[in-house]
């Protein structure tokens, strides 16, 4: 196989045709993808934008090709997203994981996501090897970044759960595509070699990475090769297994006092995971080149957060409208609903401690405890993209590292509500569905608050200029939760309506902590 851009040859009759052939691609395939983030939208068309030949064969072709994808919103509204969608084409070769199939009359080719096909990750370790740039039918380019150096063997699928695909190959390395096209550099790109930079190692190595260049002076971060690093689990799914069995133990005792004598192995990793981050926010508060260093929040940064959570919390009411829903989900959009008010006029107030806000820095911006990997003798932080569906340049901002301390306090809630969900719906246990709903909310509670104290002593130790006043945290952490769960509520109104109990509780806990006196005492966990 030839790994350049040559001739097409056997492939011209494809070629001709592709952009009728991309519109032939399955919607119901495409949206299977778990990095495909229109799910809940209808496709109504798919546009082939630009595209690259990686390399040639014989049998096959691999072709980078960008897809804009027109869809329609559920309130109506056309949007477009663009990806990044590398397609191996092979000839008289079908299967149920084929997009499309096109016959030209003296050939008939099957079309395939590439991204786990050896010869698709053989192709980007030549280009990346040779340092070639590759050119696009518009003139841009596939341009190749190399760091390290290794060689590469054979590849699969590592999982179907990121927001991007991720491709496990030999030595021990992950190709990690960039599915949907966000101009700039990838904040997963940037932090994770800054940090290894600057020899905070709880991070995976990079050993190159491609950019698609237009041009015109706009770049997009199309993948990159990382060490992959063996783990026992990530730590949700850690988590989910330690739950199923806390759950089994349970003796009828009181809550608080079953949790801290059966969970003590557990906080155990809490207080170790809080140091990670900690220490993470005080490497990032160090690194002064680039985009990174510390800076003063102003009120322009605090009116920032204050009117996303207005307007998403807005959106959110227009999207609970005539729908119908369990009688506790009622009972809580109801109580919400009520609040509405004094909740606008608490996030109001809270724009005047913008002097108590602490630092701002670059922060991982979408931790959860997905993006913790659990070794044998620690952890490792991953995925710092922050969240998929904002532009790089929103998701590259200096930002509170409380909003990082939300994301940990809301997986832990989502924990333990994913395993209340499962003890439901198998229906095995002899528990009261009410005391194990309760068992876990009290253990979320619990962890949270040894979670939050750890994080909090361990940063004042260094620098407690660098997280809010201690007389102003809770109210201030509640603002980024808040922001967080209402996030989290379009999200699952939208996409998984089972679950949206989950960040509804969530909104009504930070109401809570923002509406009482006692939000502005020092948190006491």
């Amino acid at each position: 196989m030839v790994y350049v851009h040559i001739e097409e040859g056997d492939f011209d009759g494809f070629l001709s045709k592709i952009d009728y052939i991309v519109k032939t691609i399955k919607d119901d395939k495409v949206q299977e993808f778990r990095w495909f983030q229109e799910k809940a939208s209808y496709i109504k068309d798919k546009m082939l934008f630009d595209y690259a030949i990686l390399g040639i064969d014989r049998s096959f072709i691999i072709i980078a090709a960008l897809i804009d994808f027109i869809f329609e919103t559920i309130s109506g509204e056309e949007k477009k997203s663009r990806y990044y969608f590398p397609i191996i084409v092979r000839k008289n070769s079908f299967d149920d994981s084929c997009l499309t199939i096109y016959d030209d009359g003296d050939c008939v080719y099957g079309v395939y996501d590439a991204v786990d096909d050896v010869e698709y990750i053989r192709c980007l370790d030549y280009i990346l090897r040779g340092g070639k740039e590759i050119e696009f039918k518009s003139c841009g380019r596939f341009k190749p970044y190399m760091i390290l150096n290794h060689d590469i063997y054979s590849s699969k699928r590592l999982n179907n759960k990121s927001s991007n695909s991720l491709t496990l190959l030999s030595k021990n390395e992950i190709v990690k595509t960039f599915r949907r096209m966000a101009n700039g550099m990838n904040p997963d790109l940037e932090m994770t070699y800054m940090l290894r930079k600057h020899g905070f190692n709880d991070v995976q190595d990079i050993r190159g990475y491609f950019l698609y260049d237009d041009g015109k002076g706009t770049i997009y971060t199309l993948s990159m090769f990382s060490q992959y690093i063996e783990n026992v689990a990530d730590m949700w799914q850690y988590t989910q297994e330690y739950l199923k069995d806390f759950v089994k133990k349970y003796d009828g005792s009181d809550f608080v006092s079953f949790v801290y004598k059966n969970c003590s192995d557990y906080i155990g990793e809490v207080k170790k995971i809080s140091e990670l981050i900690a220490n993470m926010h005080i490497k990032l508060s160090l690194i002064n080149e680039g985009n990174f260093g510390v800076l003063e929040p102003n009120e322009s940064n605090i009116d920032e957060i204050t009117n996303q959570i207005i307007s998403n919390f807005n959106l959110l009411l227009d999207y609970m409208k005539n729908q119908d829903y369990s009688e506790d989900v009622e009972s809580l959009i109801k109580e919400i609903i009520t609040d509405k008010n004094l909740l606008l006029e608490s996030i109001n107030n809270i724009r005047s401690l913008a002097p108590y806000f602490g630092k701002y820095l670059r922060c991982h911006g979408d931790l959860h405890l997905e993006q913790l990997l659990k070794k044998e003798d620690g952890y490792i932080l991953i995925d710092f993209e922050g969240e998929p569906t904002k532009p790089i340049s929103e998701r590259s901002r200096h930002m509170s590292p409380l909003k990082d301390v939300a994301g940990m306090i809301r997986s832990f809630n989502y924990a333990a509500y994913s395993q209340f969900f499962e003890y439901k719906e198998n229906g095995k246990g002899g528990i009261d569905l009410e005391k194990v709903e309760n068992l876990l909310s009290t253990w979320a509670t619990v962890i949270t608050n040894v979670f939050v104290d750890n994080y909090v002593n361990l940063i004042n130790e260094h620098d407690a200029d660098l997280i809010p006043d201690e007389k102003y945290i809770t109210a201030i952490l509640a603002l980024f939760k808040l922001d967080k769960a209402v996030f989290e509520a379009i999200y699952e109104v939208n996409n998984r309506p089972s679950w949206f109990k989950i960040p509804l509780k969530g909104i009504i806990e930070c109401i809570d902590e923002l509406k009482n006196i006692s939000s502005l005492e020092v948190y006491n966990g």
